[in-house]
Parts: structure tokens; C-alpha cells; sequence
């Protein structure tokens, strides 16, 4: 009896390893998706640094300045760096400290009690959830890194749409 419900146990628990498939990915024709896919100009706008298009040094320094300061591109620099060190830790053990101290006084006397734990923990990725949790981190760091480039993006065009309409109206000022 014994044996038959050792037998039992192992049967679940190694039936639940094979819970996760490899991906397959299914064949589907990839011609004719999208429209006008073919282009013949390799150097767009898109393509080029904002260095190398923007010319006006006075213009090339408040870019560079709205990039240092400004905090939604430091929010979006650090989301990238978070996602990374998180990626980089997924299969490393835990190590918690919890350190205690307490005193407590009755009839006169007093009594100290000290407490430090230390607790270890490492986490065997049997049924996947490392895997998916640093397949998922990628995906997010691939977002991130999205996010970081359309606020520059937004920025740089903010900063140059304002400084040549400024210099605009300064034109038409002197006129």
C-alpha cells in the first residue's frame, strides 16, 4: 500500500513536468502583408541620428540639455536599467537578513532579546516559471527600450519645432 501511493506521488509530480511545450511556429506565407513593403530610399529621416540632422550648435546644446534634464527620459533610461538587473538576477539565489531587537521592562526588571535571521532560498525552475519570467523580462526590456526611443523622439522634436519658431518670430520681429 505504502509503495502504491509512493508510486502515485511521483507519477503526479513528474507528470506536471512536461506542462510546457517548445513553440512551434506555424507556417504562413509572409508575401503581399503589407502594402508598399519594397522601398527604394535606404536614408530616411527615421534612419538618421538627431546629431547628424540637425546642424545649429546652439540648437545641437539645448537638445543635449533637454535630454539631461529632462525626467520623463530619466524615468525611461531607468525602466530599461531595472528590467536589465532584473534579467540578470532571475536564476540567482535569495538571501534575506531580518534583524530584531526588543526590550521589555516588568516589576523593575528589564530584559533584551536579540534575533537575527538569515534566510536563503533558491528557486529550481521545474515547471517553467523562471523561463517565462525572463522570457517576459525581455519582452519588457524590448518595450522599455521602445519607450525610451519615442521620448527622445517626442523631445527632440519638441525642442526643435520651439527653437525654430522662435527664430521665426524673431525674424518677424526684426522685419
Amino acid at each position: 500500500m505504502k509503495r502504491l501511493i509512493i508510486l502515485s506521488l511521483t507519477l503526479v509530480l513528474l507528470a506536471g513536468c512536461g506542462v510546457y511545450r517548445k513553440y512551434e511556429r506555424s507556417e504562413l506565407p509572409a508575401e503581399n502583408l503589407f502594402l508598399n513593403s519594397e522601398t527604394q530610399d535606404t536614408a530616411t529621416i527615421a534612419t538618421i541620428p538627431w546629431q547628424e540632422f540637425f546642424t545649429d550648435t546652439h540648437l545641437r546644446a539645448l537638445i543635449e540639455q533637454g535630454l539631461r534634464q529632462n525626467t520623463d527620459f530619466r524615468v525611461a533610461r531607468l525602466r530599461v536599467e531595472a528590467v536589465l538587473r532584473n534579467a540578470r538576477v532571475a536564476y540567482l539565489p535569495a538571501i534575506s537578513l531580518n534583524p530584531e531587537a526588543s526590550v521589555s521592562q516588568f516589576d523593575g526588571s528589564r530584559a533584551k532579546s536579540y534575533n537575527l535571521a538569515v534566510a536563503a532560498n533558491w528557486e529550481i525552475d521545474l515547471f517553467g516559471k523562471v523561463t517565462n519570467a525572463k522570457r517576459g523580462a525581455r519582452s519588457a526590456l524590448e518595450q522599455s527600450r521602445t519607450y525610451r526611443q519615442a521620448v527622445q523622439t517626442q523631445l527632440v522634436a519638441t525642442i526643435a519645432n520651439s527653437y525654430y519658431t522662435l527664430l521665426m518670430l524673431d525674424n518677424q520681429l526684426a522685419i
